[in-house]
């Protein structure tokens, strides 16, 4: 059976930066199984799940300081589980989607009432663009939540209609047929 690790890296952004992860990883006969990967500001931030013979993983641990001097970025290795090995709740996958004019606490207040519910979040990606004509500041967020199959899609959908009207934000909820 082989390792799992979660590499995580920070540092300032310039071109060639994936390609030198990904090759330090192929080097170590490392296999890069998710990632996500952004700029954001000046920074490139990559967070990653990597599989390899459990040898060959403890061996890549020794050699990360070469690939932060090399890349400028500030990188860590984590164990983790096989992901077919994670406990989870039974649960549906959902989307849930937010639009509103950009303000303070509307992450805040979305993942306080999915917390409350024990909603796990599996991805999120949020992002405040300016609307075409006004320039005005406009606030979207993507996720993938875990809806435990206990839990009442119709409770949750009238607490985030409150919220909503509270806050001025449209927030659509449906299921998810896979992560995405």
């Amino acid at each position: 059976m082989g390792s799992y690790v979660v590499l995580t890296a920070v540092g300032h952004d310039r071109p060639g930066l994936v390609d030198e992860i990904s090759a330090f990883l192929t080097a170590a006969k490392i296999n890069i199984e998710d990632s996500r990967m952004a700029v954001l500001g000046g920074e490139f931030a990559v967070i990653l799940l990597a599989s390899g013979e459990a040898d060959t993983v403890d061996g890549m641990r020794g050699k990360l300081a070469a690939l932060e001097k090399s890349t400028g970025l500030s990188i860590q290795l984590k164990p983790t589980l096989a992901p077919r090995e994670r406990m989870l709740v039974p649960s549906m996958p959902h989307r849930l989607q937010a639009t509103s004019m950009d303000h303070p606490g509307i992450v805040h207040e979305i993942t306080r009432i999915l917390h409350k519910r024990n909603i796990n979040i599996e991805s999120m990606e949020t992002r405040v663009t300016n609307a075409p004509v006004s320039g005005a500041p406009i606030f979207r967020m993507k996720c993938i939540i875990n809806v435990p199959v206990g839990e009442k899609l119709s409770s949750l959908r009238r607490e985030l209609e409150k919220l909503a009207d509270r806050m001025d934000i449209d927030i659509e909820i449906d299921a998810a047929e896979a992560y995405q």
